[in-house]
């Protein structure tokens, strides 16, 4: 399988988006999202970040948050997914052990 690549400049993101550059730094500067590239002119956003950026716009704007509580429920929300990740996966080790203990 094929495994592709996507990447943005500052400008792609800011057309795509349609949001001001300054909005952009905005949400960097907060943690938001962490492109590659010392600084804007440079930056480079995978499309994990443009969908993060949606998200986080999204709340902005339907919870009425500031950007620093927007960047705390995109922290929270990440952590409450990554630990149902591993909860999946330990979950699935555990029905091996389980399932062998119960054919004993």
């Amino acid at each position: 399988m094929t495994e592709y690549h996507v990447s943005f400049t500052l400008t792609d993101v800011c057309h795509r988006l349609q949001v001001s550059e300054s909005l952009c730094v905005e949400l960097v500067e907060y943690g938001i999202v962490s492109p590659v590239g010392p600084r804007p002119a440079e930056w480079t956003f995978d499309l994990e970040m443009l969908s993060s950026m949606q998200r986080a716009m999204r709340l902005h704007r339907d919870l009425e948050l500031d950007w620093s509580g927007v960047a705390l429920v995109t922290e929270l929300l990440d952590e409450r997914e990554q630990l149902r990740r591993e909860n999946r996966i330990l979950r699935r080790r555990l029905s091996r052990f389980v399932d062998d203990s119960l054919t004993e």
